[in-house]
């Protein structure tokens, strides 16, 4: 476990002595009532502390997987002030001298008790992560999410833009989609997913040997392998059996014909496509069958009660797709820049000689 140190904090009653560094495994738990009021106030923090509970029990997270980090009173370690957490992301990267793969993180949940904020706790914590990531971690590239690009661009990260198409329900929930016309498609089960992400993985592999990459650049991307797919699937199911009494056993959805499937998980009142695979070099007609993929993601919303379904960084051919689905009268499609989530890059030593050029910037590689 890295070093914790004592730090003083000037608030508005004086000074304030406190702890930073990793938290203990009771802290742990701290941290996640503290997440929950700042991220999910609408679930009560006791089913949301069991649900990531139950998470830390899954592949990604186990081994130091995933990590939380802390600003606690000196006084009372149990009061954490501020927070966030890193989770492991295996990353492809190619530049003009080689491609690898590499261990990075994903930071997520940075947040400060109400009681505690604008006393710069949590550039204090992302300077303390930061140098962690450089040192003990060894991580020559990490990632985040956020609303207040700014903010962490002053700590030498590289926002990125990126686009979400939002799949909305005109009249408040789905009708039943209509397939007429379109290429067969039927949900995936979770048994074939393993070997689907393993398919996945090759051909990015396979692109990422392919790609021109000029001196100034450095091409990179989030691998979709099993266990980050599978993280979120799981994620997603313990949060709607657990908050919502809702389950399903839908995961994604495939065009065997076109060799096309996505994968979705479930985020509390929404559907959110995980991650949309098309064959290298698909052909001008895979709109359709993305179309009938989408139309099952549909059918999978309006199943669970859900009337919102998010595709992140939509390809040329899911736009087309977008616009069949739009025919449906019930359906309402936007695509506009994200305006949250935002993708943002760090690389090891705040080093941003190159141009980040981000590949497959899909929801799968979020927290």
């Amino acid at each position: 476990m890295p070093q914790s140190m004592p730090v003083t904090i000037n608030g508005p009653d004086g000074p304030l002595e406190a702890i930073l560094g990793e938290a203990t495994s009771a802290q742990r738990v701290a941290c996640w009532e503290l997440a929950s009021v700042v991220f999910a106030p609408q679930i009560p923090a006791s089913l949301f502390v069991e649900h990531l509970k139950t998470m830390f029990n899954h592949k990604l997270v186990r081994d130091n997987g995933e990590r939380y980090w802390c600003i606690s009173r000196a006084d009372d370690p149990m009061t954490v002030m501020a927070m966030c957490g890193t989770i492991r992301r295996a990353f492809l990267i190619r530049d003009n001298e080689s491609m690898r793969e590499e261990e990075g993180f994903c930071i997520f949940a940075v947040a400060t008790h109400i009681q505690y904020r604008r006393l710069g706790l949590a550039k204090m914590i992302m300077k303390y992560v930061s140098e962690w990531l450089d040192g003990d971690a060894r991580a020559p590239v990490s990632m985040l999410y956020t609303s207040v690009g700014d903010f962490y661009v002053s700590m030498g990260w590289e926002m990125l833009s990126a686009n979400a198409s939002t799949i909305r329900a005109s009249t408040g929930s789905f009708g039943e989609p209509s397939q007429s016309g379109l290429p067969f498609s039927r949900f995936l089960s979770d048994d074939e997913m393993p070997e689907l992400c393993e398919r996945d993985v090759q051909d990015l592999k396979e692109s990422f040997e392919k790609v021109s990459v000029g001196a100034d650049e450095v091409h990179l991307a989030v691998i979709p392998n099993h266990d980050i797919i599978s993280y979120l699937h799981e994620w997603g199911d313990v949060a709607s059996a657990g908050i919502q009494g809702k389950t399903s056993p839908n995961h994604g959805a495939i065009c065997e014909a076109a060799d096309t499937w996505m994968t979705w998980h479930h985020r509390l009142d929404k559907l959110v496509i995980t991650r949309v695979r098309t064959p290298p070099g698909n052909k001008p007609g895979d709109s359709e069958s993305l179309a009938s993929l989408l139309l099952l993601a549909v059918d999978e919303a309006r199943n669970l009660g859900f009337s919102t379904i998010v595709v992140w960084e939509p390809s040329e051919g899911l736009l087309q797709a977008l616009e069949l689905v739009k025919n449906d009268s019930t359906i309402v499609v936007e695509t506009a820049a994200r305006s949250n989530s935002i993708t943002s890059v760090r690389w090891k030593g705040s080093n941003q000689a190159r141009k980040t050029i981000l590949h497959l910037n899909e929801n799968y590689a979020a927290s």
